[in-house]
């Protein structure tokens, strides 16, 4: 993979993020008095076509989903490496395996809970859920379905499908990562891992977790060693804190500690770990080869889908600014 081999998609992608929403508009929809001026703001963004329907079904849900889908397809098409692209439409396919996997195995019909994002088409899953087989699959995917389905006809437990299934997600990201053979997008994965394994670990010590389960839902993926996390797993939320804040991520560790009860916050944690990432690749905007400039928009264009979510509930439920406000995600944009 050379790098001048993006130099057409960056173009289109430095169109792209003109696009993106700003500050200023997220704050116009924070201000707003209700749910329909909060859907008004949209009249001046890419949205616009969606607004005078958006205020009578309030279906913003379908809005979104949609908006990323063409996204994800645009890019597909102009991305010399699909597998650039994979990198973030991968959680899409993986959240379809669990959606076919219980399905097969309740014999219940999920078709609406089914995302149409991902490299390969949900047929093509279906089929390797059905027969555990497949010719178009990379192979992660059938060890996926394989770990999945033993566990399901052992146990009948859905739950562990979902367990199972997110450990192997890390797992096959990786891999194409690797296969990519790019530093840069290697570094950004395992970083990514990481800091997923640092939320977990947490919200797995406020729940009380065993050492098994901690083995089983950890992903040695990254470049914190796994025995070293579930070591630190048998500890409480205090010492925990201490312990990671000790290690490369100790910015992210001490702005994630609750001031009046020094504990590791599982909701700090996730608002943290996800402004690093953006941190991490806010300067893919200044680079002009090479494929982290589509990673990052990539990465943008789903923390406005977020946020957009986020304000759109907060104001059809009348929550106050504050609430909606510390649970939003950093701005790629301007």
């Amino acid at each position: 993979m050379k790098s001048t081999d993006f130099v057409g998609a960056n173009t289109r992608i430095r169109v792209y993020e003109s696009s993106l929403l700003r500050n200023d508009q997220y704050e116009r929809m924070l201000q707003a008095s209700n749910f329909e001026e909060a859907v008004n703001v949209l009249k001046d963004t890419p949205y616009r076509n969606d607004v005078e329907d958006l205020k009578e079904t309030k279906n913003y849900d379908t809005l979104l989903m949609n908006e990323l889908q063409s996204v994800y397809t645009d890019l597909f098409k102009i991305t010399p490496n699909h597998d650039l692209i994979e990198l973030f439409s991968l959680r899409y396919s993986y959240h379809n395996l669990k959606v076919l996997l219980k399905e097969k195995g309740t014999k219940k019909d999920f078709d609406s809970l089914l995302i149409n994002i991902g490299k390969d088409p949900i047929s093509a899953l279906r089929q390797a859920v059905d027969t555990k087989k497949s010719s178009d699959l990379d192979v992660d995917y059938l060890i996926s379905i394989l770990e999945a389905s033993e566990s399901y006809e052992e146990y009948k437990n859905s739950q562990a499908v979902d367990i199972i299934l997110d450990r192997r997600f890390f797992t096959h990201l990786r891999h194409i990562a690797e296969k990519m053979n790019d530093t840069k997008i290697l570094d950004l994965v395992t970083f990514y891992i990481d800091l997923n394994n640092l939320s977990t670990l947490t919200r797995a010590i406020r729940q009380k977790r065993t050492r098994n389960f901690l083995t089983t839902v950890l992903s040695s993926s990254g470049t914190i060693p796994k025995d070293q996390l579930v070591q630190i797993g048998a500890d409480n939320l205090v010492n925990a804190g201490k312990k990671l804040a000790e290690s490369k991520y100790k910015n992210i560790i001490l702005a994630s500690i609750n001031d009046e009860t020094k504990e590791l916050s599982p909701e700090k944690i996730d608002l943290e770990t996800d402004n690093a990432f953006i941190n991490r690749i806010k300067d893919a905007k200044l680079e002009v080869f090479g494929p982290l400039p589509t990673i990052a928009y990539l990465y943008a264009k789903e923390n406005e889908v977020k946020n957009l979510r986020l304000i759109l509930v907060g104001k059809e439920n009348n929550l106050p600014i504050e609430a909606i406000r510390e649970r939003m995600r950093m701005n790629y944009g301007s």
